[in-house]
């Protein structure tokens, strides 16, 4: 971790996956603080997690006897190279009539995408040869399946509850609810109607960030999700931790507990990061990369847990906010070409340079994170678009030759114990 002033990190993730370096002033000492990390998987060894599921017969022999199959993937929000596995994926369902096989983007109350976006997500060929839609949370085309003994409504997809083979093919993430994405996740809120996905965010207990089993007897976001799961009949789970470049580092396939379970624990141990004493005591700026969850301007605050292990120090988080829409229908409680049409009607705010006053504010570098929205999310922060400029204006709040601790992926990152 030696000294110097520039830290390298990739950006945008989605559009372009850009390797960029930082430049700081002369004399800042920058310590790069990068996590444990995991080289990327070769095909033959792709080949061979789907060839040895977890808690599950192989996909090929469930797929036996099956009319039809649907696989819910996540969207742009999430960096899963999921068109990286899906050729593998459709090698096990070759017995099902491709004009059968749908894919439904999962995307939860987020927009839906675009077909361009589509192509990105799942292939250009796959896009063009298959059937991909986007799940529409206050679409009426829904099942219902009762409801949990929590009282939970419990409303998914049509599509997706229809058919006769169900799979899920997404990323595993920290996240501050489920402990970990993937698993059923892609199920609830992915495919779930706004009843479900209400009551589900409002009256679950949270299972905590990067926690991969409850803490607790009471059960929580985690469990409700595989509870429906399983009323759902979910066959199957495939799902991927990628590394800082965003490259598939693992691939576990099987039981949507079981499975997610150990990739979890894969992406525990390859997200893990140490931070060092020295660093946490004696910095004076953290800059946190949102990659590779920064195409989405809501994503920012999943880079902030870092905040909790330092004091007394400026914050820095580059989210370059690519896509440039900050809609969660179910926050907004709106559709989302409602939304469009709010905002059309809007005088949007125009940008001015800020000023920075108090270390308790985040400051925010960014190209595309639109001005109004987020100073609504953002209301005592502060928006950049400038490296430079950002720069220049927090050095006049740092001491001479001040100490900067970069996290080059920290929307993915998790702390763990320096022993």
């Amino acid at each position: 971790m030696a000294a110097v002033n520039y830290a390298k990190m990739q950006s945008k993730a989605w559009y372009g996956d850009e390797r960029i370096t930082l430049r700081f002033p002369e004399g800042w000492e920058v310590n790069t603080v990068a996590p444990q990390d995991a080289p990327k998987l070769t095909a033959t060894e792709i080949e061979e997690a789907l060839s040895l599921p977890i808690g599950t017969p192989r996909i090929s022999e469930i797929a036996t006897g099956r009319k039809n199959a649907v696989i819910v993937i996540d969207d742009l929000s999430r960096p899963t190279p999921v068109a990286e596995i899906i050729p593998f994926l459709l090698q096990e369902l070759k017995d099902i009539p491709k004009d059968e096989i749908r894919f439904v983007v999962g995307g939860g109350s987020h927009r839906a995408l675009t077909p361009e976006e589509i192509a990105k997500k799942v292939g250009a060929n796959i896009a063009r040869e298959y059937q991909v839609t986007c799940h529409d949370f206050m679409s009426g085309d829904l099942r219902a399946f009762g409801n949990l003994p929590n009282g939970m409504p419990i409303y998914i997809n049509r599509v997706v509850a229809d058919a006769d083979l169900k799979i899920c093919l997404g990323g595993i993430y920290p996240h501050g609810s489920v402990g970990f994405g993937g698993g059923a996740k892609l199920i609830v809120p992915g495919v779930a109607g706004f009843a479900t996905m209400f009551y589900f965010h409002t009256f679950c207990p949270s299972r905590g960030h990067a926690v991969i089993e409850r803490q607790s007897s009471n059960p929580d976001h985690r469990d409700a999700a595989e509870a429906v799961a399983g009323i759902l009949g979910l066959d199957v789970i495939v799902n991927i931790v990628i590394n800082s470049k965003r490259e598939v580092a693992g691939v576990f396939v099987g039981d949507y507990v079981k499975a997610h379970r150990m990739g979890a624990k894969l992406a525990l141990e390859t997200y893990g990061t140490k931070i060092p004493e020295k660093i946490s005591q004696k910095t004076d700026l953290v800059v946190l990369n949102c990659y590779p969850l920064d195409s989405d301007p809501i994503q920012t605050a999943k880079a902030l847990w870092v905040r909790n292990h330092f004091t007394n120090n400026y914050t820095i988080a580059i989210n370059p906010a690519s896509d440039g829409i900050c809609y969660h229908g179910l926050f907004d409680q709106v559709d989302y070409a409602r939304f469009v049409d709010q905002k059309s009607k809007q005088e949007p705010m125009v940008f001015t340079e800020p000023k920075i006053h108090s270390p308790d504010q985040l400051l925010v570098c960014s190209e595309h994170f639109p001005v109004s929205d987020f100073y609504k999310k953002h209301s005592s922060d502060l928006l950049f678009r400038q490296w430079n400029t950002l720069v220049e204006a927090v050095a006049e709040k740092l001491p001479d030759n001040p100490k900067v601790a970069v996290f080059p992926c920290a929307g993915i990152q998790v702390p763990v114990q320096d022993n």
